[in-house]
């Protein structure tokens, strides 16, 4: 492979945008703020697949019943009288729902609806919902209200400039009709635009009073409050803030009384930009996002956002630039004009950080734009059109000096440019983008709360919300419960963990021990062509041969085969493709064969170095590899050996454990089929598609994992690019990753699998129909191919599994671990699930910190026909089946693999990526580690290259693939084996 070529987009072949993306948006006009039901986000004339039917409840015996706590509030009562729904229309008709929400606050036209009355002969309040929408018990009557109306009054100004002139009409539209909300609770009848309408209008009543009587800011399902939320400080430009989440849910309380509505109230941990000078803001966000900007005088911070010359002689943007486009979407208010006050003055929102080229080397600053103002004069009506730089009208008309006027300008939607001097962003502007680690780590210690302190936490804030004083739930005819309620739920009984030599019960602990266990699978093949390597000679070779000595006695010790000792050596060059390279052929060269696995020790927890340093093992030369930290190397300490052997033996064929039943009494051997899978052929699929974070121009990432065994412990991986920002898996990459691990899983197992488990990770409710309509035709097409005609195929099962939610268990103290949280393997199927649909709460793993969060379950398809509490039970036990932990995990091991595959193939990406490169490094990506195979694929497959113009709207550069360079089997052993890990 030659290392000396270019990177480029093109080299190659690239996928179209896919199932395009019109036919796969969910309806715009859903309320985000509620939890809905699946069937609410299905466009109208989208066809739609029947979701399964709960089955019944978990009936096992041996499952504890225990009692938990859930943060779901039950609506007691809602005896709403008649509400009537109007809607708002205006002439000239407005582009934006604030200037609907301008015309709704102006005093006329609330004096002129006031004096309209209920049945009662009295006037009651008026909610409005931010847009055209507004409800009432007032009756207006059957002809529509109109009034004319200045806007000016709003800012109390009326009489001086420009009238804003709006004539409003309010058009009574429909009735409310909350049976048919009972109807569908009931399971009666479907869902339709009328339920939505009911579930909408509840969920504007509980948000009105928090933020138009307690001072509450809304942003979208969280609650903030200027003066009560909790905030803590993450750097010059963001704050963490403690607000409240709350949200309406239907659930299943209706079976037990209740009403089937319940409001979800938990803490919301999120980050806001902190209210400040946006000069000063700015100032602060180029010293933390580039490495070579350091503390500096604010009249000197323009230097560094200043305009660069590039080699070609063009005028470019500097990093410091780049870093301030950051800034789109912040709020913000003027200074500059003198107001008494301040609140009275308009909100702006930054459309960019103004750029053109055609201002050359100074850049977009105030003495360089330009603008035309017409004046007329009193007397003699004559216009003038005079030109003005920013800087000389704003000393000029505002008698104000623009002090740092070498910073470009921020532009608006329309009110034009402003310095940055005289903007002050506002509180609680939402942070959109990926924390790095120092804001992780103060954000991890600022968020993690035990369940206690959560719980207390959680009442304290619904007694902030007032419930019981609320004016518009008393009006509504609206009750709350005033307690958390009290849960029935059960612990399923945990699985024994089989070893090569004994069979451990870790009870509800949910930890076990590898000392004294050997491995119920070592690695097939024994170590005979395998080495470590040194990096950037991080430390001697006598250190690594002690570690090798004190790692190879562990891993014997588990039954690991080790046959030759290992090469040990220091890498030649620094540069991460040229190590690897030469240490494929160091070792490939001592043993005359492909290196097994090679262990690179590496000086630091560098993200950068160890992505690469995978990507060239991955892509080049399909070879297993293991980084090790210098520092616990130095340690040699026999935990960390064991926890490296796990993943060791993983990549090297073997396995570690089997979840079986505690009672089975004898270890299984390998290859025996799990005891939930009735003896029955079972495959068990992951997928899961990641996104680059937010202000990345990175591609999706697919990842597929499926088990490869009859006991679904071991797992082949395939990923590849799934268009931009799509969540839901392209029928080609659902073909073309699916198809040869069915052919593998056959030679594995003798015989086609005859159930299939599809395991989706990271969907939401409004893209489940999309899951069925789309994903699951297109894997049943793919096994159809593979299995072919007279073949019957497998029966499937899809479940969709989930974090992404704000339910917590709160248990009684026989219940719960030494920390408050729930047991592994508590269970929750009624009060906070679906009243009618197949879902579930299961907490299999133990919260190292904080309060635990369980994985909420949805069985969409079902035609294995497993009971609940098999179902469940075969869930919970493979969670202790993950290869790399001695602890069960939070999420079935299918998903939690794919999950990781999506983050180990981000490195695979075929893309520059010197934005995102740490400044001494970035020379040695400049060069490329494709070389001549880029120019062969690229010919070989030019026929299916996309020529387009918009290459971030219509084409997706591939991932690199795997053993570009890889000799013999090297690459088909690769990828059928857990190299992910």
């Amino acid at each position: 492979m030659d290392d000396t070529q270019e990177w480029s987009l093109s080299a190659l072949p690239a996928y179209p945008a896919g199932t395009g993306f019109k036919d796969l948006e969910t309806k715009e006009d859903v309320n985000k703020r509620i939890d809905l039901t699946p069937e609410a986000y299905v466009k109208d004339g989208q066809s739609f697949h029947p979701f399964t039917r709960r089955p019944g409840w978990n009936d096992d015996a041996k499952a504890k019943k225990v009692n938990v706590g859930i943060n779901q509030w039950r609506i007691k009562t809602a005896n709403l009288p008649t509400i009537y729904q109007y809607d708002i229309g205006a002439s000239p008709v407005p582009d934006a729902n604030v200037v609907y929400r301008k015309c709704w606050e102006n005093h006329t036209l609330k004096q002129h609806v006031g004096r309209f009355k209920n049945k009662d002969g009295k006037s009651g309040p008026w909610l409005y919902d931010g847009g055209k929408i507004v409800w009432s018990c007032n009756d207006i009557g059957d002809r529509a209200v109109k009034k004319q109306i200045d806007l000016r009054e709003n800012e109390g100004s009326q009489g001086r400039g420009t009238a804003q002139l709006f004539f409003v009409t309010i058009t009574k539209t429909r009735v409310l009709n909350l049976e048919a909300l009972n109807a569908y609770l009931g399971g009666k009848m479907g869902w339709d635009n009328v339920v939505l309408e009911s579930i909408n209008f509840l969920d504007h009543v509980f948000r009105a009073g928090p933020t138009q009587h307690h001072g509450f800011i809304s942003n979208k399902r969280t609650l903030v409050h200027p003066r009560s939320s909790e905030i803590m400080a993450l750097n010059a430009c963001t704050e963490a803030v403690k607000g409240i989440y709350s949200a309406i849910r239907l659930n299943s309380s209706i079976l037990t009384g209740g009403l089937g509505l319940g409001v979800n109230v938990d803490v919301a941990n999120n980050t806001y930009w902190t209210g400040q000078n946006m000069a000063q803001l700015a100032r602060h966000l180029v010293i933390n996002m580039c490495n070579n900007v350091g503390p500096h005088k604010p009249e000197d911070f323009w230097t560094h956002v200043k305009p660069v010359q590039g080699k070609d002689g063009k005028w470019g943007p500097s990093a410091g630039f780049k870093a301030l486009r950051r800034l789109v979407n912040i709020r913000f208010k003027v200074t500059h004009r003198g107001k008494s006050e301040p609140a009275e003055s308009p909100v702006y929102k930054v459309r960019r950080v103004m750029w053109d080229d055609k201002y050359g080397k100074f850049g977009a600053n105030a003495k360089q734009v330009t603008f035309v103002r017409k004046t007329v004069d009193d007397k003699t009506k004559k216009e003038t059109l005079t030109t003005w730089t920013v800087f000389d009208f704003y000393q000029q008309h505002y008698k104000r000096r623009i002090d740092y006027w070498q910073l470009p300008l921020v532009e608006t939607v329309k009110a034009g440019a402003f310095p940055m001097e005289v903007c002050e962003v506002q509180r609680f502007c939402p942070y959109p983008f990926k924390l790095d680690g120092d804001q992780t780590t103060k954000m991890l210690k600022f968020a993690v709360q035990p369940p206690r302190e959560r719980r207390v936490q959680i009442e304290r804030m619904v007694a902030q919300l007032k419930w019981g004083e609320d004016r518009f739930l008393k009006h509504f005819g609206i009750q709350m419960e005033g307690t958390m309620p009290r849960v029935e739920a059960r612990v399923i009984p945990n699985p024994g963990i089989s070893f090569g030599n004994r069979i451990i019960n870790p009870g509800v602990s949910g930890r076990w021990d590898l000392r004294g266990n050997k491995f119920i699978e070592p690695n097939p093949q024994p170590l005979t062509s395998w080495g470590f390597c040194i990096t950037q000679d991080c430390c001697d070779l006598a250190t690594v041969s002690t570690f090798y000595r004190e790692w190879s006695k562990v891993y014997k010790g588990h039954g690991g085969r080790i046959q030759n000792d290992p090469i040990i050596f220091k890498s030649q060059g620094n540069e991460y493709q040229e190590v690897v390279k030469n240490a494929w052929q160091t070792v490939g060269g001592k043993f005359r064969l492909n290196p097994q696995i090679i262990f690179f020790v590496l000086k630091d927890k560098s993200t950068w170095y160890y992505e690469r340093m995978k990507r060239s093992s991955d892509c080049r030369f399909a070879m297993p590899t293991q980084m090790i930290n210098r520092d616990q190397v130095r340690k040699a300490q026999g935990q960390y050996c064991s926890n490296v052997c796990l993943k060791v033996n993983a990549k090297l064929g073997g396995c570690t454990a089997v979840a079986t039943k505690v009672q089975s009494g004898q270890p299984l051997k390998p290859y025996s089929v799990s005891p939930h899978f009735d003896n029955q052929p079972t495959m068990i699929i992951g997928v899961d598609v990641s996104h680059g974070a937010a202000g990345q121009l990175s591609p999706s990432v697919a990842a597929m994992t499926v088990s490869m065994d009859k006991a679904a412990t071991k797992y082949a991986a395939a990923a590849q690019t799934n268009g931009w920002r799509v969540e839901i898996l392209q029928p080609y990459n659902m073909r073309q990753m699916l198809q040869p691990m069915i052919v593998k899983w056959k030679q594995y197992n003798k015989v086609f699998p005859k159930r299939v488990f599809y395991m989706r990770d990271g969907v939401s409710e409004g893209q489940y129909a999309h899951v069925m309509d789309h994903e699951f035709t297109a894997m049943k097409q793919a096994f159809a191919e593979v299995y072919g005609p007279g073949i019957p195929l497998p029966q499937f099962t899809v479940i969709i599994a989930t974090k992404r939610h704000h339910i917590r268990f709160f248990p009684e103290n026989n219940a719960a671990d030494k920390n408050g949280n729930a047991l592994p393997g508590t269970l929750v199927e009624r009060e906070v699930t679906h009243p009618f649909q197949y879902d579930f709460y299961l907490c299999s793993h133990v919260a190292i910190k904080g309060t635990a969060r369980p994985v909420h379950y949805t069985v969409l398809h079902d035609e294995i026909k497993m009971s609940p509490a098999k179902l469940q039970e075969m869930i919970y036990h493979q969670c202790y089946q993950y290869v790399r932990s001695t602890t069960p995990v939070s999420l079935h091991p299918a998903v939690y693999y794919a999950h990781l595959v999506s983050n180990r193939a981000r490195p695979h990406e075929m893309a520059l990526l010197t934005d995102r490169v740490p400044e001494d490094v970035k020379h040695g990506i400049l060069r490329a580690a494709l070389g001549n195979y880029a120019k062969r694929i690229k010919a070989k497959q030019n026929k299916s290259q996309t020529s387009v113009n918009d290459e971030r709207n219509r084409v997706c550069p591939k991932l690199i693939p795997l053993g570009v360079d890889a000799r013999g089997n090297a690459r088909e052993t690769f990828e059928a084996g857990m190299w992910f890990v």
